[in-house]
């Protein structure tokens, strides 16, 4: 697909799993923020990022997923002076709870009807089963209550260009890593009938995708249930790009499942050789840390309010 060029862009983080109100900017792409007379941000084990993106006079900002709670992100983007009344799009990375606890919300704070971007396997149910202890439900975004708040609801099986084809939307991501896989205790169900669940292989997972000027692909994850390196392989893929600027979301590798591709996965993105590595969200201490011991240089530490500009 041919992804054009944008002159520049700048990712807020709204809603992370982590806080740190005394850390400096380490890196001359982020900046922090400057808080007072006790102001504090939330964190909770969620995601929402808001993007404005540049191309000549023209702007676009989009936001990416809504956090876990309904109150962290409309919180945190009062405080840091983010409107979310007039975002152009919502994209929706996955169907798991901790990226649409605000969705509603959000969409309720506009007059217009609000493109969302989501996958059509974002709306099933889900559930977490383990051997030893009960099932656990994880709840879909409710598809009325979005319809009823004005959502226009845009089903990304495939890639999808929006904004005059500046901004690229994966729909399914292909699978080609050998050591990226599922987590098996996540199960999806694929009908209304009493046997119809199977184990959830996050055909809904998708990334943002974006061609920085003279620098190569920006690329933002929600939570790469798809695998983090299938997500920049298959960006590669699709706009035959293959210079990667920044990789920066969630990498889910939390977790004792996850933990024993830690290795190949910070192996493999050294191979690749991002400018910018920022592990987010679900990507986990133990796995951030390795990125960072392994590269220094590339890596920055978020924090919730943390803005990206490249």
């Amino acid at each position: 697909m041919r992804l054009l060029e944008i002159d520049r862009v700048r990712i807020t983080v709204l809603v992370d799993n982590y806080t740190d109100l005394l850390r400096s900017d380490s890196s001359s792409v982020v900046t922090r923020p400057d808080l007072q007379n006790g102001e504090v941000l939330l964190a909770e084990h969620g995601l929402s990022l808001h993007i404005t993106a540049w191309s000549g006079d023209e702007s676009l900002s989009v936001l990416m997923d809504a956090g876990a709670s309904k109150v962290a992100l409309l919180y945190n983007a009062a405080l840091l002076g983010i409107s979310l009344h007039d975002i152009a799009a919502l994209v929706i990375s996955h169907g798991h709870d901790d990226h649409v606890g605000s969705l509603v919300d959000v969409l309720e704070l506009s007059e217009k009807p609000v493109p969302v971007y989501i996958h059509p396997g974002s709306f099933s149910r889900r559930q977490k089963r383990f051997s030893d202890k009960p099932f656990v439900d994880i709840a879909p975004p409710d598809k009325a209550a979005c319809m009823d708040a004005g959502a226009e609801l845009l089903f990304t099986s495939g890639p999808t260009l929006l904004w005059q084809d500046r901004i690229l939307i994966t729909g399914e991501i292909a699978r080609t890593t050998v050591f990226e896989q599922s987590n098996p205790v996540y199960y999806v169900e694929v009908s209304d009938s009493s046997d119809s669940w199977v184990p959830d292989l996050f055909h809904d997972d998708q990334a943002v995708i974006l061609n920085l000027k003279g620098k190569g692909l920006v690329i933002i994850t929600g939570c790469a249930h798809a695998g983090v390196i299938n997500t920049v392989q298959y960006a590669r893929a699709i706009t035959g790009i293959d210079t990667i600027y920044a990789v920066i979301g969630g990498f889910h590798l939390s977790g004792p499942f996850f933990s024993r591709i830690i290795d190949p996965t910070v192996a493999t993105m050294q191979k690749i050789h991002p400018g910018y590595v920022i592990p987010l969200h679900c990507t986990g201490w133990e796995a951030i840390n390795r990125f960072i011991e392994m590269m220094p240089d590339q890596v920055v530490l978020n924090t919730v309010g943390s803005v990206y500009t490249f």
